[in-house]
């Protein structure tokens, strides 16, 4: 992995983005790229994670935006943040693999929070992840998410795939 050598420039994505989005998600959830990264659910979850309908649908919606992050050009990580009432959600959080573990994503995650207060007020961002995904939840932990007790089932029925159904979502949410 080399490592980055400029400031990764952030931007909202537009419909010219939809595939390059698309297929990062992939690369970064699923497939034997993501199981070389340490975020994936390559383990748990088989299939695609999403595809290029819902990335389009979610672009067009005005209150939801896919934070980029792109160096050298090149797409290297994205997020979706959405209003959510007064807070915001967070999701679909992905970094290249080939860029992983270089600091990346947190200054991804700061731009993200600073998204959900410049475009809606937000004063809250939250997110849910899969409870068994240890290292990611103490990852948010060391960055000022807090879990909230709340917890859902994983929607088996609408992400087929998975390889076990030991698992549900835990909320985590950061006051902004």
């Amino acid at each position: 992995m080399s490592k980055p050598s400029a400031a990764p420039h952030f931007r909202y994505a537009t419909p010219a983005d939809v595939q390059a989005v698309a297929r990062l998600i992939e690369r970064a959830y699923r497939g034997p790229e993501a199981a070389k990264g340490w975020t994936n659910e390559a383990g748990l979850l088989t299939g695609p994670r999403t595809g290029e309908d819902e990335i389009a649908g979610l672009i067009a919606d005005p209150e939801s935006r896919f934070v980029l992050a792109e160096l050298a050009g090149r797409l290297r990580a994205c997020a979706l943040v959405q209003k959510d009432g007064v807070d915001a959600y967070f999701g679909m959080f992905s970094v290249d693999p080939a860029v992983q573990a270089q600091g990346l994503g947190k200054k991804m995650l700061v731009a993200c929070e600073k998204a959900a207060r410049a475009e809606w007020k937000s004063r809250a961002l939250g997110m849910v992840v899969i409870n068994l995904r240890e290292d990611l939840i103490a990852w948010y932990l060391r960055r000022g998410y807090t879990l909230t007790g709340l917890r859902e089932p994983f929607p088996f029925d609408e992400a087929p795939g998975a390889t076990r159904t030991d698992f549900d979502l835990v909320e985590l949410k950061k006051p902004l």
